[in-house]
């Protein structure tokens, strides 16, 4: 049976990758299009901390399914990283950035649906 822990997660990755989603299949409404009406480092900030909600959930999908955990480890890895790295350039802790997560806003669309695809596996996945 399910705990309000996997329907937490399927619920927040349902959204994120319809966040994702919209723009990408052209829908132009205000809520979904948010590359474009909203500044880059908030963007930043969604990713990071979808990619941390990801790296949670990976620990509890070891349980039962650790190939299916390492991959998910993987990808929230990744994600952190790369919206840490934003988030950090833009506040000049950190000298570079990665100028082709802002110029383009596709990138912010596959990363809000490839966080939000492996939010709500785990749901499934999850001990």
């Amino acid at each position: 049976m399910h705990s309000i822990r996997h329907w937490i997660s399927f619920f927040v990755g349902a959204i994120i990758f319809v966040l994702g989603l919209f723009p990408l299949i052209g829908k132009d409404a205000w809520l979904f299009n948010l590359t474009k009406s909203v500044p880059g480092v908030v963007l930043a900030y969604i990713v990071a901390f979808g990619g941390l909600y990801i790296i949670v959930d990976s620990f509890f999908e070891f349980t039962f399914h650790s190939g299916v955990g390492m991959g998910t480890l993987i990808v929230g890895l990744v994600v952190l990283a790369l919206g840490l790295v934003a988030v950090l350039s833009s506040m000049k802790v950190i000298a570079f950035s990665l100028g082709f997560m802002a110029a383009f806003g596709i990138v912010y669309e596959i990363l809000f649906m490839l966080e939000g695809l492996f939010l709500m596996i785990a749901c499934f996945i999850m001990d």
